[in-house]
């Protein structure tokens, strides 16, 4: 059995105050005997900021620290990070292995921010973790049937989602639904479960309403985040 885990946690510009925060709560899964951990789109640098002034050095050392504790811990991460490709840039999804091994996915579904910034992926990502097949989505991935169903056509009965949902507080309330309905959306039309780990609290003149969820084939929410606080939620898959 397969037991993972999505966390929701505010982010900020500082990438080595959010590697330490992500390697806290590595540690905390490992106590907990979590297989796979999520982290919310673009946790390692924050998201709401000007994503020129990142520095792809930074972000290679940090992505490396952390999967390297994710090997001495066990803990498979998957970890939402800018990353660069040459002089391109893309933002994606870090898969960290137990057995060092490491693979990128590519947000196919750019917001009008992301486009200011990132280049489109057009790739799916599947992969194994003890028998279980997995996809990863990121945050307006969830609109398009198309690419959760790819997933499923490629052997996924999970798929994780990474978002950090960001928006002008009225906005934010009014769109709050909508954002939770989604994956369960996503969850029933393809009987899969779906883990999605959100962020939570205020970037800018942005808010993040957290509500991280785990939803069963069913649709039927298992866990959810409440809308400040952090958490980590878990479940194990049969």
């Amino acid at each position: 059995m397969l037991k993972a885990g999505v966390v929701q946690i505010t982010t900020c510009k500082g990438i080595k105050l959010n590697a330490e925060k992500i390697v806290g709560y590595m540690e905390l899964a490992a106590k907990e005997g979590i297989d796979i951990l999520c982290f919310p789109e673009c946790s390692l640098t924050g998201y709401i900021r000007d994503f020129y002034e990142v520095a792809k050095e930074e972000v290679e050392e940090a992505l490396n620290l952390i999967h390297s504790i994710a090997v001495k811990n066990e803990v498979n991460v998957i970890l939402g990070t800018p990353y660069f490709v040459e002089d391109r840039i893309f933002n994606s999804a870090a898969l960290l292995l137990t057995d060092n091994s490491r693979a990128i996915y590519h947000k196919n579904t750019l917001t009008s921010f992301d486009e200011k910034y990132f280049l489109k992926g057009e790739e799916i990502l599947t992969f194994n973790i003890k028998g279980v097949k997995c996809g990863v989505l990121i945050c307006r991935d969830q609109n398009d049937p198309s690419l959760a169903r790819k997933c499923v056509e490629g052997g996924a009965r999970v798929i994780f989602i990474l978002a950090a949902h960001y928006y002008p507080p009225p906005e934010a309330w009014l769109k709050f639904d909508k954002n939770k309905a989604l994956p369960i959306a996503r969850a029933v039309e393809n009987h899969i479960y779906v883990f999605k780990a959100n962020t939570v609290g205020s970037q800018a003149e942005t808010i993040s309403l957290g509500g991280s969820l785990i939803v069963n084939p069913d649709g039927l929410v298992i866990q959810e985040g409440d809308k400040t606080g952090e958490a980590v939620l878990s479940y194990q898959i049969p």
